[in-house]
């Protein structure tokens, strides 16, 4: 199961607000480029990623499985907010809140 910190719920969140459409979430799915986060609908396999009680990011059944026991968080650079994905051992390592 993939995890995502409160603070990237918000970021996605604030995002989603831009598109004022109540069918369309964030995705987080295959690009040409690798994994990138864009607008999309539900699909059946969808892991859905809520925030406040409104759904913000879905992952599909292949990408979560990729990504299973890991934590997608957001962290600032000098360019703006970027969303990072972080795997985290079985060894007292414990993800952030």
């Amino acid at each position: 199961m993939i995890q995502v910190t409160e603070r990237a719920r918000e970021t996605f969140k604030n995002k989603l607000e831009l598109i004022e459409r109540p069918d369309v979430m964030l995705r987080l799915g295959r690009t040409d480029s690798g994994l990138g986060v864009f607008p999309d609908t539900l699909k059946d396999d969808d892991q859905i990623i809520e925030h406040n009680g409104r759904a913000v990011l879905l992952i599909d059944h292949e990408v979560s499985e990729t990504l299973a026991d890991t934590t997608i968080d957001v962290e600032e650079r000098a360019d703006g907010a970027h969303f990072v994905v972080r795997r985290y051992s079985d060894d007292n390592t414990t993800p952030p809140t």
